[in-house]
Parts: structure tokens; C-alpha cells; sequence
């Protein structure tokens, strides 16, 4: 994973204290997405970005100090957003009436991520790709606590609950295959079908566990 250089110095180079300031840095920002969602993010550039805020290059130049600068922010706040979104939706969760709980968090995460525009699936790609994941630590943490605490259910409908270890493991290929696919890897896939595969990965992991845990018992 790529290291970020500048990731411990401030996103912007001149702090927005005063309202004109952050006014700047938004249509600085809101110009960039849209560039982002029209050409992707090879079609970005500073001047092409500064044009469409209506401001100087050398303005752009006072409050960020490159292109990669921008796209960490959208990516920051692109990460934050979904993360926000997946707590939101497991916090607020009944698994215990008509679905099950694999396939709640299975809608739950492809909701946060799926379904977006060109630049909400970019950024975020960006933003993994460059390790600005960490927003989503929390989310990622809610999900294995829901796979511990409420767990999964097995063939015959009992609830099937995961150590620590169990839950980081399913929690992880979670996220792998949501991460890829936002990329273009699965551009022409069926994301219904998907999900659909990763329950079934999932339930397998499950039927696995509990043939593993009554041999366990057996000896």
C-alpha cells in the first residue's frame, strides 16, 4: 500500500478561519467532484479545477498545495460518509425479524457502497488505494461485534456466533469484496449476484465452523 507523505501535515495549507476561506475550499472541492464525475479522475487537474471555481490558479495554490491534496480530502470525506452510513443502519437493526443476520449485514455494507455515482465509487477506490481507510475501522468493528454477539444463522435456522478471531476473518473478506467491487474488476458483474455468493461463503464458513466445533467436542 502506498505510503502518504503529507499525511500527518494539515490537508489544507491555509486553515480556513474565516467563512470566505471555507467557502474557497468548497467550491474548490465541489469543483473537483464534478470534474471527478464527468471525466474520472485522469480528466483532473489544478487548472481545470480552478476554472470551474472560478478562481485563480495561484487561489487554488493557497489552500491546497497539489491535486493529491483535494483527493485525499473528497476521499477523507468519502470514507467518512459510508462509514457513518454502515453504522447507522447496523445500530438501527432488527435481525431478529424477517431477515437474517448475514444477509442485513450484506445489505448494509453493498448499501453504503454500492449504487453511487462515478465519483463516490473513484474517491473511494482512491481513498483505499492510498490508505485513507481508517474511517472505516468503526464500522468494520460493529460488523464483527453484530457476527460475535448476534452471529449467523446455520442450515436448521440456529444462530451461529464467532469468536474474536472467526469475526475479524469474515469481517475482512467483507470488506475485500465490497473493495473490489467498486473497482473495475467487477464493472459488468451482477452485484445482486454478488451478494448472493458472498452469503453463500459466509453460511459455508458457518456449516464449516460447526462441524469443526462438534468434532472438537467428540475427542
Amino acid at each position: 500500500m502506498p505510503q502518504n507523505s503529507h499525511k500527518k501535515q494539515s490537508l489544507t495549507r491555509r486553515a480556513p478561519k474565516q467563512g470566505r476561506a471555507q467557502e474557497k475550499i468548497e467550491l474548490i472541492l465541489e469543483a473537483a467532484t464534478r470534474i471527478i464525475d464527468k471525466d474520472g479522475l485522469e480528466g483532473l487537474t489544478t487548472n481545470r479545477i480552478a476554472e470551474l471555481a472560478g478562481i485563480s490558479i495561484g487561489t487554488l495554490y493557497q489552500y491546497f498545495g497539489s491535486k493529491a491534496a483535494i483527493l485525499e480530502v473528497l476521499g477523507q470525506r468519502e470514507m467518512k460518509t459510508v462509514s457513518e452510513n454502515i453504522i447507522a443502519t447496523l445500530s438501527n437493526s432488527n435481525s431478529g425479524e424477517s431477515q437474517e443476520p448475514a444477509r442485513i449485514l450484506i445489505d448494509c455494507v453493498f448499501g453504503a457502497f454500492g449504487g453511487r455515482s462515478r465519483v463516490h465509487r473513484e474517491l473511494l477506490e482512491y481513498a483505499w488505494q492510498m490508505g485513507h481507510a481508517n474511517n472505516i475501522d468503526a464500522s468494520s468493528k460493529l460488523i464483527a461485534n453484530s457476527l460475535a454477539t448476534k452471529g449467523v444463522p446455520n442450515a436448521n435456522g440456529q444462530a451461529i456466533r464467532f469468536s474474536p478471531e472467526e469475526a475479524f476473518v469474515i469481517t475482512h473478506a467483507f470488506t475485500g469484496v465490497i473493495r473490489a467491487s467498486i473497482g473495475q474488476s467487477a464493472k459488468e458483474m451482477s452485484i445482486e449476484e454478488i451478494k448472493i455468493k458472498l452469503l453463500f461463503l459466509i453460511k459455508s464458513f458457518v456449516n464449516a465452523k460447526k462441524a469443526n466445533d462438534l468434532a472438537r467436542t467428540e475427542k
